[in-house]
């Protein structure tokens, strides 16, 4: 037969209601008396039956997270960043007893019929969603009636309950021109996937301000594609246009940018200034490093993690709405 509870609170020298507060978090215990009980429980091989905790408190401990889907239909292993979101994310919730992070990346034209089955059959306490979604389907989530925190999302109008988080998009793009124009860069292109993302645009919007406050035109190169197959072809176009410096709206699109100009005998840094953004960890391991935003990824998944588990104790917390700050890292691609 397992541990139970009362074990439990005979190695650690307290109360049955203590162990259960410990694992509930509905009463402040200090540090120390946290500390006996967890370290008892790990003793023993004791685990809290998440199922009657359940029936107890009417929440079912998983929390959904919505993830975009790539063109091939490979969110994980298409960019770092939505496993570094992740880490962000479980590093927080291993810590709140979210033992289940339920994963689902959907195509967008299937997101409402799919996402809507899923959350039938799944009974989740709140939802973290990543990325744009239609109008629909936000009214879908809307009317469960459940905290739902957005991050990288600028449907602000219509959903005031919703949580907002997002990085200073324009303040990236304008700090990743103007170090590309002072470096003595003047043909500048913006390399993305796609202007019609509201984050890809934010970060565009910085981008312009810069340009034209220092007079240059601007020379937008787009491109729909998985982010480092999108790079490669955005690199051949940039010298096709002779443009000697690109920012970039991804990591991964200015690392397919550095490939493709790299084959061409470009070098990188002297010739042709290269600035990407979201500081992945492969901007410091390929050569030239790469200069980028960092807007700290890991703090957004965390950051994100962290404010529903607020809302899901205090739903006057709702509709709170988080920008971080973003700073230029410096490398030898500008």
């Amino acid at each position: 037969m397992g541990a139970t509870v009362i074990d439990v609170a005979k190695i650690a020298g307290v109360s049955r209601t203590t162990v259960s507060n410990v694992f509930n978090g509905r009463a402040k215990c200090s540090e120390e008396t946290r500390e006996a009980v967890l370290s008892a429980a790990k003793q023993l091989g004791y685990t809290p039956n998440m199922a009657a905790k359940s029936l107890v408190t009417n929440q079912s401990h998983l929390i959904g997270l919505l993830l975009p889907s790539y063109v091939d239909n490979n969110t994980l292993t298409g960019s770092p960043f939505y496993n570094i979101i992740l880490d962000g994310m479980y590093s927080v919730l291993r810590e709140d007893e979210y033992y289940d992070l339920m994963i689902f990346c959907i195509p967008p034209q299937r997101v409402l019929q799919d996402v809507s089955a899923w959350m039938d059959m799944r009974n989740v306490d709140g939802i973290i969603a990543v990325g744009e979604y239609e109008r629909s389907f936000l009214d879908e989530l809307d009317g469960r009636g459940i905290p739902v925190v957005l991050v990288d999302n600028y449907a602000l109008n219509g959903w005031g309950h919703f949580s907002y988080l997002n990085s200073d998009d324009t303040r990236g793009g304008y700090l990743a021109t103007k170090h590309l124009i002072a470096r003595g860069f003047r043909s500048i292109a913006l390399c993305t996937s796609t202007l019609d993302s509201p984050i890809s645009h934010k970060r565009y919007e910085g981008y312009r301000q810069a340009l034209q406050e220092a007079g240059y035109q601007e020379i937008v190169l787009e491109k729909i594609h998985t982010p480092f197959e999108g790079g490669l072809a955005l690199g051949e176009e940039a010298i096709q246009q002779q443009v000697d410096a690109a920012f970039c709206t991804e990591d991964m699109i200015a690392v397919g940018v550095m490939n493709a100009l790299l084959r061409k005998g470009v070098r990188i840094g002297q010739d042709f200034g290269l600035v990407g953004f979201d500081n992945l960890n492969i901007s410091a391991q390929v050569y030239p490093g790469l200069t980028t935003i960092d807007q700290n990824i890991f703090a957004k998944g965390a950051i994100a993690a962290k404010t529903l588990l607020d809302i899901l104790k205090n739903d006057a917390l709702q509709g709170s709405r988080f920008i971080l700050p973003v700073v230029l890292v410096e490398r030898e691609s500008a």
